[in-house]
């Protein structure tokens, strides 16, 4: 599929320009809109190839063959959420990528809050959820280099904002929401974008100076399945206990029959997950 960005004649229809900051390697800086793509993942990290610098957003009315984790398509309908990917290029080995998918769950979680207050949590490692429906994902992709290590993070956010009960396909309506499904209100997109790269650029900083477990107790206020019984499965193992938190290299922590258990990655499912 070829796709190609808005062109510069109709620029004046990227709604999102006026909230770009223009401040280097701050997020947001420099915000690519595109009416329709395949994907803000495939984009982005072309650009990054490229050599698009820290803080480029790809920012898409519609995805195509949009992606979550494991390998999953995400439903993107056109003008009614935010579909955005993130360039960032952090100086982190390539086991704290994941961390970085957290940090971004807590921004996310916090910008929610300003629109649909007391009905967000997350489900670890990267569900948005709003009123135990999901409502959003994050994917986190590290581009390396066998010598130089990571070049770039893409981090993907997908948020449903504004799509309505209706056009939720039929087979995820007992489990997605959005936030006009949740509170009956409508978001306004570009003020919110805005917010949340601010959100974003305030708990990145704050995880680069002190790391993840300076941030832990904030993802764990909003963790979903604390004191819940889940099973994650992981390739061909599957590890049943009881949620105890997150600890903090952001690992999630399981009471089982043998004891403690870190989990590092993994699919999380848990009976009456969206009740």
């Amino acid at each position: 599929m070829k796709v190609k960005p808005v062109s510069p004649e109709h620029v004046e229809n990227n709604p999102y320009r006026s909230i770009a900051t223009g401040t280097s390697g701050r997020i947001g800086c420099d915000i690519r809109y595109f009416e329709e793509v395949d994907s803000t993942q495939r984009i982005a990290a072309e650009l990054a190839s490229r050599g698009a610098g820290q803080g480029t957003v790809v920012i898409a009315e519609r995805q195509m063959a949009g992606r979550g984790r494991l390998g999953r398509s995400w439903h993107s309908p056109a003008g009614v959420n935010l579909y955005m990917t993130m360039i960032l290029r952090p100086q982190i080995p390539s086991a704290e990528v994941p961390q970085l998918s957290l940090v971004v769950g807590i921004a996310v979680a916090e910008a929610l809050e300003t629109v649909a207050g007391g009905l967000v949590a997350l489900k670890w490692p990267n569900d948005i959820w709003l009123r135990g429906r999901k409502a959003g994902g994050i994917l986190a992709e590290a581009v390396t280099d066998a010598s130089r290590g990571v070049l770039s993070v893409l981090l993907g956010i997908g948020l449903n904002l504004n799509l309505a009960a209706t056009d939720v396909p039929t087979d995820l309506r007992d489990k997605a929401t959005s936030v006009l499904i949740a509170t009956g209100r409508k978001v306004d997109r570009v003020r919110f974008a805005a917010h949340l790269f601010d959100t974003l650029e305030l708990r990145c900083r704050a995880a680069e100076a002190g790391g993840f477990a300076l941030l832990r107790p904030l993802y764990e206020r909003y963790l979903a399945l604390k004191g819940r019984q889940v099973n994650v499965v992981d390739g061909n193992v599957t590890t049943s206990g009881l949620v105890r938190g997150i600890d903090s290299d952001g690992a999630l922590i399981l009471e089982t029959g043998g004891g403690s258990t870190r989990i590092l990655s993994g699919d999380v499912s848990v009976e009456g997950a969206y009740g």
